[in-house]
């Protein structure tokens, strides 16, 4: 791959790299440099052992460590003085065990000098890292892993199509991937030759100890025991230049997805669900979809790809990740991403898991233009919590972001809920977060109920974590401080009359991620807000609702704005302005009853990133929802919670999934119970935090 793909790119794929096919979901996406400085990196790899690092592989021999965000001075690794690299060879793999933090033993794929019959030796070897300091390995301690042929490497004829990738899978062993042996047409015929390494995925037992001869052994599940090299797990690959497991960790299948690289017409994508080796993925026989060459298969059936694509689009794939984080956002979790090194375009893919593990292409979306010039994407990799990067051959390293809003009650970032309450008698805000499993507070002083103070929360910076805000009932002046600043600074804007009855919400008008300054005046049914794209200097104002309405904000066109919303507890009709329609036309339902004791609420719980409709029944505890999807016609229910117990309801999201998940807050305890959309609202936890007997007051907005 790499630079002989640089050669092979047509001068006509330039004007087709901003070209997109998106739907509403892909303009969520961004990208954002995470670190730089790297010379022709190709592997992103997280440390096991500690979230706060991960590895960068460069192509020539050395392995660098990035600590909290920060690339190191000091290198993990040096191979240079063995790496053989240059064209598409060099170091080209890094995995780490399961057991790397009691261990210390990792694993590296690279291309070594060759004797005169062949172009190199492909070598995988063991290291280990230094007892003194983690961050830094040991070079002097190491092992070959010694195959079935007999010799510490394996044998590589040409140059090219080195394949190298290495992962652990969900099983715990170690498998390989490697290229056919380079030149074109796989001459050797290696990909279908039983007695040939190359072409194949391989998978081993790497949990020998550390003086075992051979530095492995044959897993008794490999699918080749006789007729075969017992390392092989596949047949018929071309250059696996990037694959990955489905991690069954953050919720994934566990399945083997691949970008095979082809020959001179289609490019391809190969999936396997969790344990079902032993297959034949066609080369050289096949080239995706379509015949090739009139070979004989080592064994059939030879499987298909799920998706392919031409040399129209690009000329060398790079495989990546099933997307498993949330930074993202529900609508991207389970899809595929991938990209091609030559065109450097990207794009996902969905996949639909049919009863016998297999999957089917259900859409495909480019992300090119949201990302902006990814470049030459090399790899990709995932952090500790499943969130996605590219590696960019030019020397960066991007985080792929998702144009989301934060999530109720987030102060850490992690779009979970936290819990959080404002403590009136002495201002302060307490708040248990989600990443430290509700084990720790976090106090920040700031407000007074003595002076009238009101607490919101909402998101100013931008950042993904929300800010403490109260505005002041006596002087309509709403002051902030900001999570950007570790909540010790922040801002303050005087707006609304206090006098002519105004109401403080929050919310994002202008579509920037960031909250507005927003207050609802009862009296006239104005609406008055201030947006933050402005530096709140920029006034609009509209007229909707009256006395008796209760004012909320929401997103029913699903365009990442705030719509003005209105629930009359006098007839529960519910009414709204989109922002799509510049808060002239929207909708109106009927649904819950103020007579009954109804309070409504706004969350998204079909996860189509639009707002459904809510009432929680205080005498009985019954919450019901309509959902958007339905067009605001059929839902749900549940019985959680009850009004004479003292219990407030919220609308959060504990688990992440992008869905709304049910709360309430228990005053005279000060317990939280939520239930998870997750589990389908059967199943939950609680908490004891805050106490309604100081006054305490739940913070979710």
């Amino acid at each position: 791959m790499i630079q002989d793909v640089l050669m092979r790119l047509p001068l006509t794929l330039v004007g087709l790299l901003l070209i997109v096919s998106a739907t509403n979901a892909a303009a969520q996406l961004n990208s954002r440099v995470y670190v730089t400085g790297f010379t022709a990196p190709v592997a992103f790899v997280q440390d096991p052992s500690d979230r706060t690092v991960q590895y960068v592989v460069q192509q020539a021999g050395l392995i660098r460590v990035i600590h909290n965000g920060i690339v190191q001075a000091t290198p993990f690794l040096d191979l240079r003085g063995v790496v053989l690299a240059g064209g598409e060879q060099g170091l080209l793999g890094l995995a780490f065990p399961p057991d790397y933090g009691t261990s210390g033993r990792f694993y590296v794929y690279f291309s070594a000098p060759g004797d005169p019959n062949f172009a190199n030796h492909s070598t995988v070897a063991r290291y280990k890292r230094s007892s003194a300091n983690p961050l830094v390995a040991d070079p002097t301690v190491h092992k070959e892993m010694v195959w079935s042929t007999g010799l510490p490497y394996i044998e590589h004829p040409f140059g090219n199509h080195n394949g190298g990738n290495m992962a652990f899978g969900p099983d715990g062993f170690l498998y390989i991937g490697t290229g056919d042996g380079g030149s074109a047409d796989d001459p050797g015929n290696n990909a279908q030759n039983p007695a040939s390494l190359l072409g194949k995925m391989l998978r081993i037992d790497v949990s020998v100890a550390d003086g075992d001869a051979k530095g492995f052994r044959i897993p008794e599940t490999n699918p080749f025991p006789l007729g075969a090299r017992p390392e092989i797990w596949d047949f018929g690959l071309r250059n696996p230049w990037r694959w990955s497991f489905d991690d069954p960790a953050h919720g994934g299948t566990g399945a083997l997805v691949i970008g095979d690289v082809g020959q001179n017409l289609f490019e391809e994508v190969d999936y396997e669900p969790a344990g079902k080796g032993g297959r034949n993925y066609g080369w050289s026989i096949r080239e995706g979809f379509h015949a090739h060459l009139n070979k004989a298969a080592a064994f059939g059936p030879l499987i298909d790809p799920i998706h392919e694509y031409d040399h129209s689009f690009g000329v060398s794939i790079t495989g990546g990740f099933v997307y498993r984080g949330l930074r993202l956002g529900a609508a991207f979790r389970g899809r595929y991403f991938f990209a091609d090194f030559g065109s450097g375009r990207v794009w996902s893919l969905g996949l639909s898991i049919d009863a016998n593990g297999e999957a089917h292409v259900v859409n495909i979306i480019e992300h090119t233009s949201q990302l902006g010039g990814v470049g030459n994407v090399s790899s990709f990799g995932v952090d500790a919590d499943g969130e996605l990067y590219i590696v960019d051959y030019s020397g960066r390293i991007l985080a792929i972001d998702g144009r989301r809003s934060s999530v109720a009650g987030d102060v850490d970032g992690d779009f979970r809920t936290d819990l959080v309450v404002w403590r009136p008698t002495d201002g302060v805000w307490y708040a248990s977060e989600s990443s430290a499993g509700y084990t720790s507070t976090m106090t920040t002083p700031f407000g007074s109920r003595a002076a009238g103070d009101i607490p919101l929360m909402a998101d100013l910076d931008g950042d993904g974590q929300r800010d403490f805000i109260t505005w002041r009932s006596s002087t309509g002046v709403f002051a902030w401080v900001l999570s950007s600043t570790n909540y010790t600074s922040g801002g303050s804007k005087q707006w609304g009359q206090p006098p002519l009855g105004d109401m403080p919400l929050l919310g994002d008008f202008d579509g920037d991620g960031r909250g507005d300054l927003v207050v609802w005046r009862a009296q006239t049914g104005e609406w008055f807000w201030l947006t933050s794209s402005s530096g709140y200097t920029s006034a609009f104002t509209t007229r909707f609702g009256g006395l008796g309405d209760q004012p909320l904000l929401g997103d029913f066109d699903g365009d990442g704005r705030a719509d003005i919303t209105v629930w009359r507890p006098s007839t529960g009709q519910w009414f709204w302005l989109t922002s799509s329609s510049g808060w002239t036309a929207g909708g109106v339902r009927t649904f819950g009853s103020g007579t009954v004791g109804d309070m409504p609420l706004l969350g998204d719980f079909d996860g189509d990133g639009r707002s459904d409709l809510v009432v929680w029944r205080a005498p009985s505890g019954q919450w019901f929802w309509l959902t958007s999807s339905s067009g605001w016609s059929a839902g749900g229910s549940r019985t959680f919670g009850s009004g004479s117990a003292g219990d407030i309801p919220l609308v959060g999201d504990f688990d992440g999934d992008g869905r709304a998940d049910i709360t309430v807050w228990r005053s005279p305890s000060g317990e939280w119970f939520w239930l998870t959309s997750s589990s389908g609202w059967s199943r939950g936890t609680s908490r004891t935090f805050g106490s309604g007997t100081v006054g305490d007051m739940p913070m979710m907005k």
